[in-house]
């Protein structure tokens, strides 16, 4: 018990305005104060204590004579029900209550008397027993309908299923031997493939070795033409020579403009020698090998060009002797060289060398397809 909470308690009790309220309002203000039932007895107790004691020392103020026979013919005092509050007025609504209350309780107890007290004392009947057979049966036989029904709704699934499982066997099937196609497909088309791309490489080589007997031709007549123009300013500065030490000799003609053949002509003469080569140049490679010597371009000689009775200046006869033994110098080197080539070479390398390059030629002719070959032709 909290002492001050009672004192405080008793405080408030002890306050005049608070004594004329009832005691229900100061209950529920104690109770709403945190106060327990003990601790609020206990304050009513101290309050009337204090009360009734300031009673006692009034009356005490009065003659003794009369003190003592009030107090011998006087009965006990009950100090605890003397400011005892009077009993709150009932209305109609407790009534009420009061009346809903006690149905809904008797028909509570008639219900669990009825429903677990009776039937667990008193036997059923025998006519509550066949209805509940009754009953037993009809649940029966709806449970056995049931079953049926479920055993046909599973058979009937077991033979949709059956039925899906051959479709689905079925398609493995076909996806197998589909499946089997393909790859077969697949091979067949990887060895295209690579027939394709042997075919390519041999049109790669055959195309590299046209390239490059092509930048040879075209190599050799820059040669030639490289010749020609150094030949043709040989001539030139022989010219301007001769006609610097002849410029006293009157009997010597000059040939007019006229007579100088122009550029077109020149160009004929080597379109012409162009394809004069080209037709000696349309043998085979192996045959070119066999008996390819080095090409040497002709020179072109400027004869003496005669208009009107004046000659031209040709050349002259020194240059070209000297022209023509440098030439059988260059031939008697070259025929030397390729005789020290064949002695230091053997004759079963040779036809040996011959026999591979015949053999590469047939695998050559067998890897190209027909139309390819027709093309080379």
């Amino acid at each position: 018990m909290n002492e001050e909470l009672i004192k405080s308690a008793v405080d408030f009790l002890k306050d005049p305005h608070v004594e004329s309220s009832p005691l229900t309002k100061k209950v529920e203000f104690l109770e709403s104060k945190g106060l327990n039932q003990q601790e609020i007895e206990e304050a009513l107790k101290r309050a009337n204590n204090n009360n009734n004691n300031n009673s006692t020392t009034i009356n005490n103020t009065t003659p003794s004579s009369s003190s003592s026979s009030s107090y011998q013919n006087s009965p006990p005092v009950d100090y605890y029900n003397l400011n005892r509050p009077a009993l709150p007025e009932r209305s109609w609504k407790d009534y009420f209550i009061m009346a809903t209350a006690t149905v809904g309780v008797t028909y509570g107890l008639y219900q669990v008397l009825n429903r677990y007290v009776i039937p667990s004392i008193i036997p059923p009947k025998q006519s509550s027993i066949e209805q509940d057979k009754q009953t037993i049966n009809e649940e029966f036989l709806k449970i056995d309908k049931v079953l049926d029904q479920l055993s046909k709704e599973q058979e009937d699934i077991k033979s949709q299923n059956d039925e899906k499982l051959k479709d689905i066997d079925t398609v493995i099937e076909n996806v197998n031997d589909f499946i089997n196609k393909f790859n077969k497909d697949k091979l067949k088309f990887d060895d295209d493939l690579k027939l394709m791309k042997l075919e390519i490489n041999n049109l790669n080589n055959s195309v590299e070795k046209n390239v490059n007997l092509i930048k040879e031709n075209i190599n050799s007549e820059l040669t030639e033409i490289n010749d020609e123009l150094i030949s043709l300013k040989n001539l030139i500065k022989v010219r301007n020579n001769q006609n610097i030490s002849n410029n006293n000799v009157e009997s010597r003609k000059i040939a007019p403009v006229s007579s100088i053949p122009s550029a077109s002509e020149i160009l004929k003469r080597a379109r012409e020698k162009k394809e004069e080569s080209k037709v000696e140049n349309t043998k085979t490679p192996t045959e070119e090998l066999k008996t390819q010597e080095p090409i040497r371009p002709d020179v072109v000689r400027s004869e003496s060009i005669t208009k009107d009775g004046v000659t031209a200046g040709g050349i002259p006869l020194w240059q070209i002797q000297h022209k023509e033994k440098e030439e059988k110098e260059e031939e008697e080197e070259e025929s030397e060289k390729n005789a020290q080539q064949s002695q230091q070479i053997p004759s079963w390398q040779l036809n040996n060398q011959q026999k591979e390059e015949e053999v590469n030629e047939k695998l050559k002719n067998i890897q190209q397809p027909s139309w390819q070959l027709n093309q080379e032709q």
